[in-house]
């Protein structure tokens, strides 16, 4: 009886080894996107956020920006999006969708507009 679920634990364990693995590898194709064709960019985001929530890692923290989360495709400033910064808010345009997409120190969130 205790056989099965040690195995199913390992199990588990090796699956989120090869996930973060998978997630890094992703993650590097993104980071030298300006090598690599613009299919596989979008293609490395689009696995990147399939992956995340089906083993439920999240996208890395700075990663977020580099994605768009409407037509999932990968954001490269001057190429597929455009980066513009007002008053300490840095404002992100995809150019496909024409998502925006606002953070910053100054930039008020929902919860503080209610």
């Amino acid at each position: 009886m205790g056989r099965g679920r040690r195995k199913r634990a390992r199990m588990a364990d090796q699956r989120k080894a090869r996930a973060t693995a998978s997630r890094h590898h992703l993650e590097s194709i993104l980071e030298n996107s300006a090598s690599n064709s613009t299919e596989l960019n979008d293609a490395a985001a689009r696995d990147l956020i399939r992956l995340s929530r089906r083993h439920r890692l999240g996208l890395p923290e700075g990663r977020r920006s580099w994605i768009c989360r409407d037509c999932q495709s990968a954001l490269r400033p001057g190429i597929s999006c455009r980066v513009r910064i007002r008053g300490k808010v840095r404002i992100i345009t995809c150019l496909k969708c024409g998502r925006i997409n606002r953070s910053g120190p100054d930039h008020p969130t929902e919860e503080e507009s209610e």
